[in-house]
C-alpha cells in the first residue's frame, strides 16, 4: 500500500539496511514505525541476496503501509515499481524526477543525495526533487561511500533552495540537535535506530528532538 505524503517532507527518516538479518530488520522497522518514523528508505538492496530482496521489501512495505508511512527505494527504480513504493532516492543525477514519476506515478517522491556540492543542491531542485539529502554529516559505520559534509553545507543549502533538506550519517541522540540547529528539515537515521535495543523508544527520542526544532520554526514564521 502506497502512503500519501503531501510532498512537504520533514521529520524522522529511517534507512532500512537490507544487509541486516531479515527478522531483525523487519522487527526494527516495525518498532521504529510505532515510535514515530515518518519515512522509510530501503537501502543496500544490491547487497542482499537477489532471490530474497523482493520478498523482504514486500514485508517492509506491509509494515510501513500499516503505519501509513511512505516507502522509498534507494537507487533502484525497477524495484520501487515492483513493490509499489512511494518513491525513489538517487545518489546520482542521471534520472530527472519527472522521468522517475513516469514510472512510479505523478505523486511519487523523488530525492537526491548531494554530497558536499552546492551545485548539486541547485540541480536537485531544478530536477524537481521533493527533498535532498547530505551524506554524511558525521562518520558512521553504516555509511562507507559518503564524504563528510560540514554542517555549514546544510545551512547554505537552506539559504539557497526551498526544497526540504535532510541530513544523514553518524547522527545520534547526542548530536542530532546540531544538525537541526543547522536548519535541516529532517534526519535520516540507520544504525542508531536499527541497532538499538529498543528501536521504538529510540525513534521516539529522535522525534522529540526533531519536533522541538520544527515546532519552534513554525512558531517563528507565524
Amino acid at each position: 500500500m502506497r502512503a500519501a505524503t503531501g510532498k512537504k517532507l520533514s521529520g524522522l527518516y529511517l534507512v532500512a539496511d537490507l544487509s541486516l538479518p531479515e527478522e531483525k530488520l523487519i522487527s526494527a522497522v516495525e518498532n521504529a514505525v510505532r515510535g514515530g518514523v515518518q519515512i522509510v528508505q530501503i537501502w543496500n538492496a544490491t547487497r542482499a541476496r537477489e532471490q530474497s530482496t523482493v520478498r523482504i521489501c514486500d514485508r517492509i512495505s506491509i509494515v510501513v503501509g500499516k503505519g501509513y508511512v511512505p516507502l522509498i527505494v534507494h537507487n533502484d527504480l525497477n524495484l520501487a515499481k515492483k513493490i509499489d513504493a512511494s518513491g525513489v532516492h538517487f545518489d546520482e543525477f542521471h534520472t530527472p524526477a519527472q522521468d522517475a514519476r513516469k514510472v512510479l506515478g505523478l505523486d511519487a517522491i523523488v530525492g537526491y543525495t548531494c554530497g558536499n556540492n552546492q551545485d548539486m543542491v541547485r540541480k536537485a531542485e531544478s530536477l524537481g526533487a521533493d527533498y535532498l539529502s547530505f551524506c554524511a554529516v558525521f562518520p558512521s559505520p553504516s555509511v562507507y561511500s559518503c564524504e563528510i559534509v560540514p554542517l555549514e553545507s546544510v545551512r547554505q543549502a537552506k539559504r539557497t533552495v526551498s526544497t526540504p533538506v535532510f541530513a544523514s550519517g553518524g547522527i545520534t541522540l547526542e548530536n542530532a540537535h546540531l544538525v537541526m540547529e543547522a536548519g535541516a528539515d529532517g534526519l535520516a537515521i540507520a544504525s542508531s535506530i536499527l541497532s538499538a535495543e529498543d528501536p521504538e523508544a529510540k525513534s521516539r527520542a529522535f522525534r522529540q528532538i526533531i519536533d522541538k526544532y520544527l515546532t519552534a520554526r513554525a512558531g517563528a514564521s507565524d
